[in-house]
């Protein structure tokens, strides 16, 4: 059970994580894309690994699924760094429109961060409330009773 935790958990991780780092690395193409490929493979071996070395299964589960909540978090900051990239890319070309070209990359950029925002939120709110609940460890309660013979008054 925890190989099959290991490898769709360390999937939702691995895909979260590519779209983080793809996304982030998205101004330079010709590394970015690579980047987010190298980033879905590794993050899946780790995902596998983390799950193979936790003590259970629901344990397995609930590392992931945290893990998968972090990554949903920083989608929105992924999307910043996008923007301010491509932002500072549009200016440093000049031109005759580049006011134009630096507005249209702010407001299109500003909606992407937006739309990752509105998507990390819901994501990361939902792995993380999942995650918190599965592989609690059972609640142990001790009652102390009173010793025969005396009252508890």
């Amino acid at each position: 059970m925890k190989i099959l935790a290991g490898i769709i958990g360390g999937l939702i991780v691995a895909i979260l994580g590519a779209i983080v780092i793809a996304v982030g690395g998205a101004s330079k193409p010709s590394s970015g894309a690579n980047y987010g490929a190298i980033a879905f493979f590794a993050l899946w071996v780790v995902g596998v690994v983390v799950a193979v070395t936790a003590p259970s299964a629901g344990k397995a589960w609930r590392r992931l699924l945290i893990t998968s909540g972090v990554l949903s978090f920083m989608l929105p900051l992924s999307a910043i760094v996008f923007t301010g990239s491509q932002v500072a890319g549009t200016l440093e070309k000049g031109g005759e429109y580049a006011g134009a070209a630096t507005a249209g990359a702010a407001i299109g950029g500003g909606m992407i961060s937006g739309f990752m925002g509105i998507l990390g939120v819901f994501l990361g709110a939902v792995f993380l409330v999942i995650g918190l609940l599965v592989g609690r460890d059972k609640q142990i309660v001790y009652v102390q009773t009173t010793p025969p013979g005396k009252s508890e008054t």
